[in-house]
């Protein structure tokens, strides 16, 4: 079934006596406002909230900021990394 066709027979503009509510019931039901709301719903949901948060945030700017901040708590406790083990600066026992 035509999409178009739907969206004329669901939304007929040659009644202009419909109240607020009759418009927003045809305008709710209508089968090409139905497949718009699902086009930009999986646009933006899936396109840009997946890309965004899921490569962008949790690929290249969460690790960056993990790694960054691991830094700065290894400099002020005193620990180094190495390939095998690491050493903490200060503590007996720990070398």
């Amino acid at each position: 079934m035509n999409i178009t066709k739907l969206a004329e027979t669901g939304h007929d503009h040659a009644d202009e006596s419909m109240s607020f509510w009759d418009e927003v019931i045809s305008i709710t039901f209508d089968p090409a406002h139905i497949a718009g709301e699902i086009f930009w719903q999986v646009v933006f949901d899936v396109i840009l909230v997946a890309f965004i948060y899921g490569i962008v945030f949790k690929k290249w700017i969460l690790p960056k900021l993990r790694h960054q901040l691991h830094k700065e708590i290894d400099t002020e406790h005193g620990i180094e990394h190495h390939d095998d083990h690491i050493h903490i600066k200060g503590a007996k026992d720990h070398d």
